[in-house]
């Protein structure tokens, strides 16, 4: 399979000058009167300022770690982003504060993005590049929390401060910038020398799972080597039954495609060096003689992997204990036991691992930074909070779903799938009568209504099912339950899938 063609789209042909444009590939933007081309890291300095400031650069992730690092650029009113590869357009949401908009162009074009933006009076360069990069991926800006030091810390690093920012996707870099950054807040942490690059950190908010859940249409393919771990190459891998690993394979692009989720198995064992680069966790999944996995499941598990090793938090996490930081802890889960909280529900919110978790009683207030509306009534995974932890951290969605996907319907013994949309933003948590999915919320919005959350801009994101298994008690909601049109799979008895119960060796 083909990496996707380089496609040529381009700079509008009317920028206002002088003009700066910023790119990595200055053969393709060409000279032009009163416009100063040049790479992100080398701006010349320019007394009044630049009338326009313009982006040509290879696809989302570029932009997102080049507006992480810009010197300071001034004011100016016209703008312009052109990705050479995008998966979708890249949206602007102006600040309140902003003049007024006097043109707003944004679009796909010939497989890129291309966005215009104009302003009635200039405003600052940061903001507007900032509000246009975190219009790429998720509305996540790439990670819970900064790394922190006691001030006054003697590090032995060249640059560092005493918290670093989550704004726009980089507090890690590989060099220090030539100048103070206008971007973030404070001075990105840089990391160590001789520091193993070749994998991470990738930016979980561009590489994500989002789509993860579309159906195979197409058969398996060979990984290329030559394939860059892009949201576009990962958007023209979703509907392939999987994609077959064999080594030497660059470990970069094979863990940014499993953090996109992307379905990869391994025909060939993985050699020493990838395995120490790539962990144990994920490389155990790649291994030829790994268990049989479903499509899905087998995605949900290599996302886990890649997200707890090369993720911007995960690396985080690494430099700041190889600095002597502290990394701002995961949010604390407040768990309502809305369904009257017996021991069943209770033994599946103590089965929880690395979560800082209370159990509130009806009528109690929560104490957690989240908090997850839920009867319990069924049978969890022991990573169903991490699950829906991980979920919003990259979606930077307000309120995550795990929905009753796997529903067991007592009065007929049998469980069944449901055919639903997962690994996606909607409008709303699904309410299935008599089985309700698991719904974790920002503590400010505990207790409201879809309609009341959705009337305060919150964004609902919905991730898979497969680690739970909801109860249907009673023969209400049975009917529903087993409508041809809405069933993948069903099973005789309790199925409890590898998921819910890793170590149970099949169904129950």
């Amino acid at each position: 399979m083909p990496a996707p063609a380089e496609p040529a789209v381009s700079l509008p042909a009317d920028l206002r000058t002088p003009a700066l444009v910023l790119t990595d590939d200055p053969s393709a933007v060409g000279a032009r009167d009163g416009v100063t081309v040049c790479d992100p890291a080398s701006v010349p300095q320019r007394d009044g300022g630049w009338a326009s400031v313009s982006l040509f650069l290879a696809d989302e992730t570029a932009l997102r770690r080049v507006v992480s690092a810009l010197p300071p650029l001034g004011r100016a009113r016209s703008y312009a982003v052109v990705l050479r590869s995008a998966v979708s357009p890249v949206t602007l949401v102006p600040r309140p504060e902003w003049p007024a908009l006097a043109e707003l162009d944004v679009r796909l074009v010939d497989g890129g993005a291309a966005t215009r933006v104009e302003l009635v009076k200039g405003v600052p360069v940061a903001d507007v590049l900032v509000a246009l990069a975190r219009g790429t991926g998720s509305p996540a800006v790439a990670g819970h929390g900064g790394l922190v030091a006691a001030p006054g810390l003697d590090l032995g690093l060249p640059a560092v401060a005493d918290v670093v920012t989550d704004d726009v996707p980089a507090s890690l870099v590989t060099a220090p910038p030539a100048e103070p950054s206008t971007i973030l807040a404070v001075e990105p942490v840089l990391v160590p020398t001789g520091t193993d690059l070749e994998v991470g950190p990738l930016d979980e908010a561009v590489l994500d799972p989002r789509g993860s859940g579309l159906p195979a249409t197409r058969p398996a393919v060979d990984l290329d080597p030559g394939w860059q771990p892009t949201a576009a190459l990962v958007a023209s891998l979703r509907d392939v039954e999987a994609v077959r690993v064999t080594w030497p394979a660059p470990e970069r692009l094979v863990a940014g495609l499993a953090l996109a989720g992307v379905p990869l198995v391994g025909v060939a064992p993985v050699p020493p060096v990838a395995r120490e680069r790539l962990g144990d966790a994920l490389a155990d999944l790649l291994e030829p003689g790994a268990a049989p996995l479903d499509r899905d499941v087998r995605s949900v598990l290599l996302s886990r992997a890649a997200q707890d090793a090369h993720a911007v938090p995960a690396w985080r996490e690494l430099v700041g204990a190889g600095a002597g930081l502290r990394v701002a802890s995961e949010p604390t889960v407040s768990v309502v036991l809305t369904g009257g909280g017996d021991e069943h529900a209770r033994a599946q919110v103590a089965l929880q691992v690395g979560v800082e978790v209370e159990v509130v009683e009806p009528g109690a207030a929560p104490t957690g930074d989240v908090v997850l509306e839920t009867a319990a009534d069924g049978w969890w995974g022991p990573d169903v909070l991490r699950d829906l932890l991980r979920a919003r951290r990259w979606s930077g969605a307000e309120v995550v779903e795990m929905p009753a996907e796997v529903v067991h319907a007592e009065a007929i013994d049998t469980t069944v799938r449901r055919r639903l949309e997962t690994q996606a933003y909607v409008a709303g948590p699904d309410r299935f009568p008599g089985a309700a999915g698991l719904v974790l919320v920002d503590r400010a919005l505990a207790g409201l209504g879809a309609d009341e959350r959705r009337a305060a801009g919150a964004t609902t994101y919905r991730t898979s099912g497969l680690g739970h298994v909801a109860r249907l008690r009673g023969h209400a909601g049975v009917g529903d339950l087993l409508r041809r049109e809405d069933v993948v799979a069903q099973w005789r008895g309790l199925r409890l899938g590898p998921l819910v119960a890793p170590d149970a060796g099949g169904p129950r």
